[in-house]
């Protein structure tokens, strides 16, 4: 990066952050904030809330942290008993559910507007993870993503240029092949390899909900979903079964990845260099940081097909739980100011302390990650789609992890696996529609 272009990203990230920063004019407030950031990104989270308080002398929000699923259970008693807190981080398995049972809010766009938030700074699909027919209801403050970690020791040795990992499924294809070497030396290829008896292999491939979200970013980028425009669970289309079966084939018929493997088990093989590439959760990063591997990050290839990039991701989201009639209008305001604040760019890139990935394009340019691993996934991350946007998540998610387990561990077809789990989901979903609006 030349300095010019350093300077620019850093005039860019704080003019943006100052942006809206005194939107909120009204008379002193307290606000309550109720979030689920327990761990190592509290301090992170309480010294960002002191920086606010100590800059925004009419607005003193008291947080409160408490583990995600507290929340959960609390959260629709407190609208109903009109004692929700101001502000509520809601993750996106959950946020869809609380929309349609009218617990959330939605933020217009005018007010919007007059806090200074702008949805067009951020990802598309990760705004709109906070989106339910057609108004928002919340805004980003944390994402995370699946990304594929590659060795590029092991690339160098099977051939391979670890500076250019793969893209395209063909790409990818020749990739894991090439790195799949059984005991004897016989690649994956060669006539009289043995893939009962490797030494190391392409890919790793596992049966849970983490490794069902290969089988989830394939069926994205074929062109598929998991719901259908009446939300019922659709994740049995041509599109998907096309590209689960090209995951599986990758077990049962290429041979470049272990079958009835566990992420503990493929982990452990990555960290011991025995495996070329790992596709899983961003947060390992530090652990391979850590260990002073010598790997590289990289967004999930295109092994689903060509309709579009995709990637499985995670967020949490400021919201405005609903409130009781005469609720204080000023409190709704500052409110907004606080949500502007926080997700504001310098704020933002403060919070990627945590692990979190950036939730702007002026926060992935910044010069903080120009060496970073992690930035290999930059340059697609408004591609990474979470699991909302219906109400049942969990009932669709659930019966799709366990098609995706049958089929890997070639218990069932592809074919019946989804059809199946399609039939068990649109069951759950059923009886979950009496429970929402």
């Amino acid at each position: 990066m030349t300095v010019s272009r350093t300077l620019l990203a850093l005039l860019a990230l704080g003019a943006a952050a100052h942006a809206g920063a005194q939107t909120y004019t009204g008379p002193k407030v307290s606000l309550t904030y109720l979030h689920g950031f327990t761990g190592p990104d509290r301090p992170v989270m309480e010294a960002l809330v002191k920086q606010f308080n100590d800059t925004h002398p009419n607005i003193q929000v008291r947080a409160q942290a408490q583990p995600w699923g507290t929340t959960w259970q609390q959260l629709p008693s407190l609208v109903a008993s009109g004692r929700a807190p101001d502000v509520v981080v809601i993750n996106e398995d959950q946020i869809t559910g609380f929309i349609a049972r009218g617990a959330v809010s939605p933020l217009t766009t005018a007010e919007m507007t007059a806090a200074g938030l702008n949805k067009k700074n951020f990802f598309g699909p990760l705004f709109q993870t906070a989106d339910y027919k057609g108004q928002s209801y919340g805004i980003p403050v944390s994402s995370v993503a699946y990304a594929m970690f590659y060795n590029k020791d092991l690339m160098k040795k099977a051939g391979l240029d670890p500076n250019k990992p793969p893209r395209t499924r063909a790409e990818f294809l020749k990739a894991v092949q090439a790195c799949t070497v059984d005991k004897s030396g016989k690649k994956s290829t060669d006539a009289g390899f043995d893939p009962k008896n490797l030494d190391t292999w392409g890919v790793s491939l596992y049966n849970n909900w983490v490794g069902a979200r290969a089988a989830y970013a394939a069926i994205l980028q074929n062109g598929g979903a998991m719901i259908d425009k009446n939300e019922n669970a659709a994740f049995n289309s041509p599109q998907a079964k096309s590209a689960v079966q090209f995951v599986v084939d990758l077990v049962q018929k290429q041979h470049v990845a272990r079958p009835n493997s566990t992420e503990e088990a493929e982990l452990a093989a990555f960290s011991q260099g025995k495996v070329c590439f790992f596709p899983s959760g961003q947060w390992y990063l530090d652990r391979f940081e850590q260990q002073k591997m010598n790997f590289g990050v990289t967004f999930m290839p295109r092994i689903g097909g060509t309709v579009r990039d995709a990637a499985w991701g995670g967020s949490s989201h400021l919201t405005l739980p609903k409130q009781r009639p005469g609720y204080d209008a000023n409190k709704r305001k500052a409110a907004l100011a606080f949500m502007a604040w926080i997700t504001q760019p310098e704020q933002n890139l403060s919070w990627t302390s945590t692990g979190s990935l950036p939730s702007q394009s002026v926060v992935a340019k910044n010069p903080k990650f120009d060496n970073a691993p992690i930035s290999g996934i930059f340059d697609r991350l408004g591609s990474v789609y979470a699991t909302s946007g219906f109400p049942w998540v969990g009932q669709v998610m659930g019966p799709f992890d366990q098609a995706w387990e049958a089929a890997y561990l070639g218990k069932k077809t592809v074919d019946k696996a989804l059809n199946d789990g399609v039939a068990e989901a649109n069951k759950q979903i059923e009886q979950a529609r009496k429970n929402f609006k």
